[in-house]
């Protein structure tokens, strides 16, 4: 996702079945590899003769073993710095990072090829298609790589750029001038087509994954030899950044988007492309990692951010001084490169990678999060995030169900901790560490503390520390009851469901139902 930030110069499912990767195949059972254009060809001889000493094609169990990404500046380390020679100035700005997540990740092999260029769009991806800068198609260069390495992985991060998609880099930059030049929030603009332009994007990436599906099977691949493997994007950005105890001030970290675009694009934005990813997947027999909600606690100006915020190099005089502006820095690459080795290292087929305790590195989850509602049997009405907010101390109520991400949790079986859907730093709290009756339970930044440790036990929810006290709605002649502990008893108001949801048109997708009431 390029960020073109002119105006800062001023101042940046189910899944089909799928093939696992196992032993190579023979070759004689594999696709007759495909010559290359003249070309092309040139330049895979040459690169060969590198390699080995000769130019021409070996078996590839002869091979050296390779990684690749592909993809977008998302995943080309922009924003990393440390930057390859000739990738990051007039003529390119590719923008790969020595330090990007490919170099850095647990899975064995002799070579790793970053083949990602910031801008890219999916169609960048496909083999004979547009060209940048003075580069290569990362589908031609694909072609190349596989036939002169044994490719094990080929990582890919797409979707945000080009005509039709979510054109995530326009859209930020409209944002960033709008919060500059105090012209008002963005999100007016974008929030009632984002569905759309979100489509446009699931479409364009699912023509991506099926082009190199066919480019590695013209390079004589099976589909079991490699893992082809679409990752989603973080959220850059939170509206909770205020929680930071060690704010650096909104000019100071960078963090000059309004407060309500901010809440779009956590809380809407990235949510709704997640899921079109994810149906790209789904679509083409990808596997799937989510990483929507890695930098859930980490984004721009929070603690140990994982993102850069709005960034102007100097020396730069034209709209590239700030390009690298909200992209993963050095240690949200470190977090993607966790996830990453932790993904295929597990066989599984979709996965979740998150933050679970506000540590700073990336936990794997199997399959995809599910957050259901907490829904009580006395008040027949859930467990709801006052305002649709999720800053710290945020009261927990009695609301009428409604499908809302203020109303969602995932329960961490690991961790005994409830996660807030609007953001997985965010979790249910003892007000204080008191496990005593009458206590207050909000949301507060994830810790892992005793505090936020929870057990289930029949329809009842018992902190882990103190199971004679039972989680409850206070008393009924209260407008809108709120969470609390009470000592454990045959109430209905301690009984619980915590169970699936399926609203047609749940809160927070709407116009602007998705910035909460401490948003300004």
């Amino acid at each position: 996702m390029r960020i073109l930030a002119a105006a800062a110069l001023a101042a940046g499912l189910v899944l089909p079945s799928l093939a696992a990767t196992g032993a190579p195949a023979a070759a004689a059972d594999r696709p007759t590899v495909t010559p290359l254009p003249a070309n092309l060809e040139a330049i895979r001889a040459t690169e060969a003769t590198a390699l080995y000493g000769s130019p021409g094609i070996r078996p590839l169990e002869e091979r050296r073993t390779a990684l690749v990404t592909m993809g977008d500046s998302e995943i080309s380390g922009e924003g990393v710095g440390n930057y390859v020679p000739g990738t990051h100035q007039d003529g390119n700005w590719c923008d790969r990072s020595f330090d990007q997540a490919v170099f850095r990740t647990g899975i064995a092999s002799d070579t790793q090829f970053n083949l990602a260029c910031s801008g890219a769009t999916p169609w960048n991806l496909i083999a004979g298609g547009p060209t940048q800068w003075n580069e290569l198609n990362q589908g031609d260069n694909l072609a190349i790589k596989a036939r002169n390495t044994r490719i094990k992985l080929i990582w890919v991060v797409v979707g945000a750029n080009g005509d039709g998609t979510i054109q995530f880099g326009p859209v930020a930059t409209d944002c960033a001038i709008k919060r500059v030049f105090f012209q008002g929030a963005c999100y007016p603009t974008y929030t009632d087509v984002w569905t759309t332009k979100v489509d446009g994007s699931r479409a364009a990436v699912e023509d991506a994954l099926r082009a190199i599906r066919a480019t590695m099977t013209g390079a004589g691949y099976l589909a079991a030899d490699y893992d082809l493997v679409l990752q989603s994007y973080p959220s850059p950005a939170s509206p909770d950044v205020e929680d930071n105890p060690d704010f650096p001030g909104w000019y100071s970290g960078g963090c000059l988007l309004y407060l309500a675009d901010q809440a779009f694009a956590r809380n809407k934005a990235v949510p709704l492309f997640e899921r079109g990813l994810r149906q790209a997947a789904a679509n083409t027999g990808t596997r799937y990692l989510d990483a929507s909600r890695l930098f859930h606690g980490h984004e721009v100006c929070t603690d140990n951010t994982s993102v850069r915020g709005l960034f102007i190099e100097v020396g730069i005089w034209n709209e590239n001084a700030a390009r690298q502006s909200f992209h993963p820095n050095a240690r949200g690459h470190g977090m993607f490169a966790e996830c990453m080795t932790a993904f295929v290292n597990s066989g599984l087929p979709q996965a979740t990678c998150v933050d679970p305790a506000s540590t700073g590195h990336g936990t794997l989850v199997g399959g995809l999060l599910e957050f259901k509602q907490l829904r009580n049997a006395g008040t027949g009405k859930c467990v709801d995030g006052k305002g649709y907010d999720s800053r710290n101390g945020t009261a927990q109520q009695s609301y009428t169900c409604h499908g809302g991400r203020n109303q969602g949790f995932w329960y961490d079986p690991a961790r005994q901790s409830l996660h807030s859907e609007l953001s997985h730093d965010r979790c249910l709290d003892v007000t204080g560490g008191s496990l005593t009756a009458n206590t207050t339970v909000n949301i507060f930044n994830c810790t892992g503390g005793a505090n936020q440790k929870w057990v289930f036990a029949g329809s009842q929810l018992k902190p882990a520390g103190n199971t004679a006290l039972c989680l409850a709605f206070d008393s009924p002649l209260l407008a809108t009851p709120r969470l609390r502990l009470a000592t454990c008893g045959s109430s209905t108001r301690q009984q619980w469901s915590f169970e699936s949801r399926n609203f047609p048109n749940p809160v927070g997708y709407g116009h602007d139902d998705f910035i909460g009431d401490r948003v300004y």
